[in-house]
This record gives structure tokens, C-alpha cells and sequence, in this order.
């Protein structure tokens, strides 16, 4: 006589053995369905593994449920691209070493006119007196074309500043930096720029070139120097002489 239907589960014990010899021990409850004639899975939870070649049983850690560890207390405020601007040249300490190797007011004008390309995509800086109206930046003047004009002027003739930025760059390097070298030629129409030549030109235009060099660090993936040559100089050239300009930067045992 068969055993009456009691709609009672079952709770057994499955085991899965992986492709790496470990053995998976499942807690599984069944079920029977009447009118299908056959058990079924109702549920099935993992309660440990047997590690392969050996004998103990593993338990696994069991699952937090969802909410379980206290109410967060969280905030949330708008922001936008130039408040992110900001934080970026804190964190780096771009704006910190922008203020120490220059005066109070042209760092400032170096800051705002860096986020302003970046902010604007590249944008001309004629747009950039009106864009600074909907835009907080760290000159709180007008930038107009006076400014800016006399601003590159003077930092154009700034060595000293220019080469205290990048030796305050590299000193935010860790000992034996990785460092890649770019060279580029830029090409150009004017004929007042004095660093212009007739020479290699990788773009392949014809025009007069001027050959920008850059050191880029690996692991911070931004600039920390760069310098103009005439475009007509070999890139074994500029090599030498950028391994030679190094020196300047005080960097300890720098792989490049």
C-alpha cells in the first residue's frame, strides 16, 4: 500500500563536486506534486564546501539581509563641472604649486583660464569674460582680452616661475619615477613665432613647424614638464637634450 500524500517538505542534503575537487554541500527542501506524479525543489542554500583532499566541512558565511548593519546616514547636494574642476586641482596639488611658483594674481588667472578650456572644450578666449559670468573661478575679475594678454605676456618671459612649477611637479613624484617621453610637431601659419622651422612635420602639411617635448608621469598620467624646440631639430636631439634638462628636476633614479 502506497504511503499517504501529506503536502509535507522535505529537508535533505545535495552534493556537487567541481571541476577542481572541491565538494559544494547543499541544504535542499522538496516537495511532491500531486498531479505532476514527482518531487520538486522548493529551495536549495548553500551550507559549505569540502575543500579537495580533505575531510572538513567549510562552513560558508551567510548572506546580510538587505538593510542589516544600521540606517546610513547619507546627504545628497548638486554640484558641477567647476566645483569638480576645483576638488581635481586640490587633490593633485595643482593649484598649490600653480600659487607657490607664481604671484597671487597670476596663479589665479592661470587656474581660471586652465578651467575654462577644460570646462569649455577648447573654446576661444574671447568667449572667456562671458562664460566667467555663469562660472565661479579663482579670479574673481573680469578676465578680458587685456588680461589674458598681458597675463601670457608675463608668464611667457617667467622662467623662473615656469621651471619652479615643474620641479614642484616632480617632487610630488615617488623615488625611481617612470616617466614617458612625447615629441610633437605643432604647425603653424605665423611667421613671428621664433622656434618655427622648416623640418620634420608629423602631421605632414608642409607648413613651419615648432617641436613640443613633454614628460608625462606613468603612474599619475599627467604632464609635469614640457618645453619648446625649433621643429627642425632630429628627435635623438631632443632626447639628449631633454635627458640633460632632467638633471634640473632633482629626480631620483627617473626610468624613462
Amino acid at each position: 500500500m502506497a504511503k499517504p500524500i501529506t503536502g509535507k517538505t522535505h529537508i535533505g542534503e545535495r552534493r556537487e563536486k567541481r571541476a577542481n575537487g572541491d565538494i559544494y554541500i547543499y541544504e535542499r527542501v522538496t516537495a511532491y506534486d500531486e498531479k505532476a506524479k514527482k518531487t520538486y525543489t522548493v529551495s536549495q542554500k548553500l551550507k559549505g564546501k569540502i575543500k579537495q583532499g580533505t575531510q572538513e566541512v567549510v562552513v560558508t558565511r551567510p548572506k546580510k539581509n538587505k538593510g542589516e548593519g544600521g540606517i546610513a546616514d547619507a546627504t545628497r547636494q548638486h554640484t558641477g563641472l567647476t566645483d569638480i574642476l576645483e576638488w581635481v586641482g586640490k587633490a593633485s596639488g595643482i593649484d598649490d604649486d600653480v600659487r607657490a611658483s607664481f604671484s597671487e594674481g597670476d596663479a589665479a588667472k592661470i587656474l581660471s583660464v586652465a578651467r575654462y578650456w577644460i570646462g569649455s572644450g577648447g573654446n576661444t578666449l574671447p568667449r572667456l569674460e562671458s562664460w566667467q559670468v555663469m562660472h565661479p573661478l579663482p579670479y574673481r575679475e573680469a578676465i578680458s582680452e587685456d588680461v589674458y594678454g598681458k597675463l601670457f605676456k608675463d608668464v611667457g618671459r617667467n622662467e623662473e616661475g615656469v621651471q619652479c612649477y615643474f620641479s614642484a611637479r616632480a617632487a610630488r613624484l615617488a623615488e625611481s619615477p617612470v616617466l614617458a617621453f612625447d615629441s610633437t610637431t605643432v604647425s603653424t601659419y605665423s611667421e613671428n613665432q621664433s622656434e618655427t622651422r622648416q623640418g620634420f612635420n608629423k602631421d605632414g602639411d608642409g607648413l613651419n613647424t615648432i617641436k613640443l617635448l613633454t614628460l608625462y608621469s606613468v603612474k599619475a598620467r599627467e604632464p609635469i614638464a614640457f618645453t619648446k624646440q625649433p621643429g627642425n631639430i632630429p628627435d635623438v636631439i631632443s632626447i639628449e637634450n631633454t635627458l640633460t634638462q632632467l638633471k634640473c628636476l632633482n629626480l631620483e633614479k627617473p626610468l624613462i
